[in-house]
């Protein structure tokens, strides 16, 4: 029979494979009513713990609480937390999260952890903070891994109903926003952002965007002097929080590509919300990124390419890399065939550049308006 290898309270354990937090709890010959269990870092509540499968390398904290008023409980389990068995009980103390009356460590009821001053400590909430981020098994570094190695994975859990191991789509997007307006301006790249120039000589709007900023112009009697930064301000603000607007716009398309298969417009949002941050971080900060030092590096050597030249080439390989990621979240996610995930690759590739113009429109329009 295969087995696992589980940390119990930090010691390593094995155990036959196919348990779950109930099985475990029983195995170990602990009452259930008088255990809390934090799996990788997350409590795991009483009402889960039949559906949470344990796995290879899970990390457990297993606590068995004080039973009645003598201090010492039956027979607490080889290697889980005994402390409570040998010491005298904590004070008393009102669960937060449930209300709920508890002595020990844990809240028997909900298993939120009893708070303390050292939990506030800045050495305590930057280690409990680089823990959850980088270590191996934390939702965070679980997510990236799956977005950007397994295409249509996280959507396919996420509309399965396997949720827990992972953020949620709206949270990941997020994430991967924040990531790419911190390192965005590195790239030297206007990205998202663009300018009133821009927006004054858009091949699709242009025309249209010169004359509603001469008449807001002389409706305001400002200069353009005084209106442009002001414009420009306001535009990096939109920036950062407009981006999801992109989200709905990419599902509508999806909900175009896929409506003979009737799935519900909320299952293309899941989609759209794994693209766009996978979009975000990929071309935006990876290739363009990458890109930027690979230029200031040749600069140095003084070899110099042409701006428009260097940039249809980076647009190039960045659609052909797109391209080939969405052919393989449409065949994960939408079970499509390999010629007919192309297909619709190449056309969600080519509906970026209408996503763009919308949003940018939008930011212009909200910037003027406002500024």
């Amino acid at each position: 029979m295969s087995s696992v290898k589980l940390s119990i309270n930090g010691e390593p354990r094995d155990f036959p494979d196919g348990l779950t937090v109930a099985s475990l709890v029983e195995q170990l010959g602990m009452k259930a009513d008088r255990v809390a269990v934090e799996l990788n870092l997350e409590i795991v509540p009483r009402s889960s713990w039949q559906a949470t499968a344990l796995k290879d390398g899970d990390k457990l904290e297993i606590v068995h609480f004080v039973g009645g008023g003598s201090g010492v409980d039956a027979a607490p389990a080889e290697g889980v937390e005994q402390r409570a068995a040998i010491t005298t009980p904590s004070p008393a103390w009102t669960c937060p999260t449930c209300g709920r009356a508890g002595s020990g460590k844990f809240c028997p009821n909900c298993g939120e952890k009893k708070s303390d001053s050292d939990d506030l400590s800045l050495r305590h909430f930057f280690s409990h903070a680089v823990e959850a981020l980088f270590n191996a098994d934390s939702k965070i570094f679980r997510s990236f891994r799956a977005l950007f190695t397994k295409p249509g994975y996280l959507s396919a859990e996420y509309v399965r109903g396997r949720r827990k191991p992972y953020l949620h789509p709206f949270q990941l997007f997020f994430v991967c926003n924040v990531i790419y307006f911190v390192l965005q301006p590195l790239t030297t790249w206007s990205g998202l952002r663009t300018y009133l120039p821009l927006h004054e000589n858009s091949p699709y709007y242009g025309t249209l965007a010169r004359q509603m900023v001469a008449r807001h112009l002389s409706a305001t009697g400002m200069s353009r002097a005084e209106f442009l930064p002001r414009f420009t301000h306001l535009l990096d603000l939109e920036a950062k929080s407009l981006v999801v607007l992109m989200v709905p716009l990419f599902a509508v398309v999806m909900l175009a590509m896929e409506w003979r298969k009737k799935r519900l417009f909320g299952e293309h949002m899941v989609f759209a919300f794994h693209f766009c941050a996978f979009w975000l971080i990929s071309v935006f900060i990876v290739l363009y990124g990458g890109a930027a030092a690979v230029s200031r590096l040749l600069r140095h050597f003084g070899m110099v390419f042409s701006y428009f030249g260097y940039d249809f080439r980076i647009y190039l390989f960045g659609s052909i890399f797109v391209a080939i990621y969405l052919a393989k979240a449409f065949r994960t996610f939408y079970q499509d065939t390999l010629p007919t995930a192309i297909f619709k690759a190449i056309g969600l590739l080519a509906s970026t550049l209408v996503v763009l113009q919308i949003y940018r429109f939008i930011q212009f329009v909200i910037a003027l308006y406002f500024s």
